[in-house]
């Protein structure tokens, strides 16, 4: 009997988890330091008495615990290496039962020299761990090989999805999430820094879905900070990637990042160049108007970005990082839209062509100062960044009258941001967190073109011109503590905003925002530990989403001749009241993670289509306020290491969001109630096999269910992936390959309702060949600050205020 393509999918998938079974972990420990600190994430290599080849490696959690799993009877060597310390080696004898070696002391390293092979090791594996304000995804080669950029990697992480048609990234299966890079925001939007950001330099990501009052109040759901790759290992080290994709189009990505490590002072850089021509595809089918619309759009895009900046470390505990981040690109492309009427068959052609580029800078300095008790110290860092980008369109239509015209947008942002952070440990007391925060936006988005379009026996001329700023000030305290096996973490943010806006529209007409508000942002934590390895957390903020630029401007973004898309001046800010319900448990190197979740949400900002005034059987995508938004929804997570060459996650999110709206019928004119019951599922399944300490294979497999939005129902799609790795040169070079969408069914299919009936069909290049091939190397230095350089390895990584 013939399987289809999805049962032969989900056949794969069930017989990668068969046979999983518990382990036996006969060995255990701790890592600490000289003060009796632990030393998180060492690296413990496992070796037979007497014997050069390597049995096994393992690394200690973030509390200095680790576990051995799998060893027979017989004596046996632990290497164990961290940076800043000197290496230790034990020697651990095991007969049956379990052998607890207890704590294991590490030194301060007093080596002159130190040898490193390139400037980053990536596991072959990622590592999944939660905090008490984030869960952390340790990026490893399993994720990197799943595409070339970040926007392929993000959408292979649990809860997080990118739509495949806009670049749109959402977290719980909403948009209002901000992304940041190294703690900071962006100038870009989501989906232009997704496509410019290589998979390969992203280090690690962070998901924050219930900031604390530590962070911006703003995205209603949360937080994404991609941790990008920063060299800081002793000695010069160099990591050459280079990658290939072929879709319908060929793409390439080449990268390059180095470090060169003297001990007071750290130089960092890296630069990447990618070219990514790109096809997508679309019909919609008006059951109502008996119009059909179909759309061939292709791109040539290619990018430049580049990052260098410099570790200061003054002293022991003072230190001092600089740096920037260059962004460069351009694009062209051609989108052809042809119109069919259906009743008589008369076809019309609507090309057109667009000719963009853009840029984006940021500057950053951080400086640090540790006092004399660790976990005391007062960081000041400052951030500049700037964008400009320039996009020429001329146009083509048939429909509905003959004519030709252009249109030219700019846009330019800018963004400063001055933090002031405090952190403070009392001695057997609670830990007090607070800072203060000055931060300013400005934004100058222009639309000229010499369309013009009669409504009403009136020319109008819809050129316009935007201008809006946003200022902030805000301060925040935390204060957390550990009684026991409870812990707890307060926190109060202040913001005080002011919007100042004004646009010209039709050469004449004139408009205005001015808003000016100050806010309160509460947030609570609390955990307590059940057993030694699992625990229950309970957690609540208050959020905000400000309506962004591209929200607010009244400059249409894109248009095609029945589709056009813009933003709305008369947005409200939307805010969330956040709570949360989670469980972790550990076993050994598995895991399983649950969260459930409850957001209320007043003036809730969605995305809606609306009749086109100007063109007959036009729309508009625009944005608008409704009334109140209740959801809800779970998580559910397992990271399950079932045999020594088998490792694997499974997660799944399912959301149910309450829309209620009173809206005009579009149709009668009259006014209505609007409640949709909107579910979503996501499932997806990750897992590696290492064939032995060269070869590793991957599997990946994703379902995202149907979902309703007021336009509609958007129908189910999935997608299976296949791919391998090969790692030689002792572990300097690797060579991946990867097939994605192996069967062709991750498409979109939507059956809209409002403002018409119809059918939607949208593909994009989601069966891809990727191949990549990575080299690193290095070489010896001088050793000079061991103590700062340890304390700092990290630094800039996280989330700042």
């Amino acid at each position: 009997m013939k399987l289809n393509k999805i049962t032969l999918a989900i056949l794969f998938s069930v017989c990668s988890i068969y046979g999983f079974a518990q382990e036996h972990y006969p060995v255990k420990g701790k890592i600490e330091n000289a003060k009796n600190e632990a030393v998180g994430m060492a690296a413990i290599q496992i070796y037979k008495v007497d014997v050069k080849e390597l049995l096994d490696e393992v690394y200690a959690d973030a509390d200095g615990t680790f576990l051995i799993p799998d060893l027979e009877d017989g004596n046996y060597r632990l290497v164990i290496t961290e940076f800043g310390y000197q290496q230790s080696i034990t020697i651990a004898e095991v007969k049956g039962g379990e052998l607890n070696i207890g704590n294991i002391i590490l030194q301060l390293s007093k080596t002159e020299t130190v040898e490193l092979k390139g400037a980053f090791v990536r596991a072959e594996v990622s590592q999944y761990r939660n905090e008490i304000d984030k869960r952390v995804v340790e990026v490893g080669n399993d994720l990197v090989s799943a595409g070339a950029n970040a926007a392929a990697v993000l959408n292979n992480i649990p809860s997080v999805n990118v739509d495949q048609q806009t670049g749109e990234l959402s977290l719980r299966g909403n948009e209002n999430v901000k992304i940041y890079i190294d703690g900071k925001p962006s100038s870009l939007s989501a989906s232009e820094v997704l496509k410019q950001i290589p998979s390969n330099q992203i280090k690690s990501v962070e998901i924050i879905t219930n900031p604390s009052a530590k962070y911006e109040a703003d995205g209603k759901s949360g937080i994404i900070n991609i941790v990008m790759v920063k060299g800081t290992k002793k000695g010069y080290n160099v990591a050459l990637n280079t990658g290939y994709e072929q879709g319908k189009k060929s793409r390439f990505n080449n990268s390059l990042t180095a470090n060169v490590n003297t001990g007071s002072f750290n130089f960092f850089g890296n630069y990447s160049y990618n070219k990514r021509p790109s096809r997508f595809m679309g019909k919609v089918d008006n059951y109502d108007t008996l119009l059909n619309e179909d759309m061939d759009i292709v791109n040539k895009d290619e990018s430049q970005a580049g990052k260098i900046g410099f570790d200061w470390f003054i002293n022991d505990k003072t230190a001092l990082t600089v740096y920037t981040n260059q962004w460069f690109g351009k694009g062209t492309g051609d989108i052809n839209s042809i119109v069919t009427n259906t009743v008589n068959n008369k076809i019309y052609n609507n090309p057109s062509r667009f000719d963009g580029d853009w840029q984006n800078q940021d500057y950053s300095l951080n400086f640090k100062r540790d006092f004399n008790k660790p976990d005391h110290n007062i960081i000041l860092d400052a951030f500049y960044a700037t964008s400009k980008g320039s996009d020429i369109r001329n146009m083509d239509q048939e429909y509905p009258v003959t004519k030709s015209y252009y249109e030219n947008r700019d846009d330019n942002t800018d963004n400063i941001r001055i933090n002031l952070d405090y952190t403070n440990q009392i001695k057997d007391g609670g830990k007090i967190e607070a800072g203060l925060q000055f931060r300013k936006e400005t934004n100058n988005n222009i639309f000229i073109t010499d369309n013009r379009r009669i409504v009403n026996a009136i020319e109008i001329n819809p050129s316009t011109d935007f201008d809006f700023s946003r200022n902030f000030l805000s301060a925040y305290l935390n204060y957390g503590q550990k009684f026991g096996k409870f812990g707890m973490q307060l926190g109060l943010r202040g913001e005080q905003v002011e919007d100042k806006g004004d646009y010209l529209y039709n050469v004449d007409k004139k408009g205005q925002i001015d808003n000016n508000k100050f806010d309160l942002f509460p947030s609570a934590f609390f955990t307590y530990d059940v057993t030694e390895k699992g625990q229950i957390s309970l957690n609540y903020s208050r959020r905000i989403d400000r309506p962004g630029i591209g929200q607010l401007s009244p400059v249409p973004d894109w248009a095609t001749s029945l589709m056009s898309s813009q933003g709305n001046p008369d947005l409200k800010s939307e805010y969330t009241n956040n709570f949360e319900v989670g469980y972790l448990q550990r076993f050994g190197k598995n895991s399983i993670s649950a969260n459930v979740f409850y957001r209320i949400v007043k003036d809730d900002i969605v995305r809606t289509i609306l009749k086109n005034p100007d063109i007959e059987n036009g729309i508009i995508q625009n944005f608008v306020n409704y009334d109140d938004t209740n959801a809800y929804g779970f998580e559910l997570s397992f990271n399950l290491v079932p045999k020594k060459w088998w490792s694997t996650n499974i997660s799944g999110d399912w959301t149910h969001n309450v829309i209620v709206d009173n809206e005009v019928d579009l149709k009668t004119g009259e006014f209505r109630n609007v409640e949709i019951n909107a579910n979503r599922l996501t499932a997806r399944m990750n897992n590696t096999f290492k064939l032995n300490k060269s070869i590793s294979l991957q599997h990946f497999f994703m379902l995202v269910g149907k979902n309703k939005n007021i336009q509609g129902e958007m129908q189910e799609m999935w997608r299976m992936d296949l791919g391998a790795r090969y790692t030689f040169m002792d572990g300097k070079a690797s060579l991946s390959a990867r097939v994605s969408d192996i069967f062709r069914t991750f498409y979109g299919r939507l059956e809209t309702t409002n403002p018409y009936n119809g059918y939607g069909n949208f593909r994009w290049e989601a069966q891809t060949l990727n191949i990549g091939f990575t080299y690193n190397f290095g070489g010896k230095v001088r050793n000079r600050a061991d103590v700062q350089q340890n304390k700092s390895d990290n630094n800039g990584g996280g989330v700042g205020f």
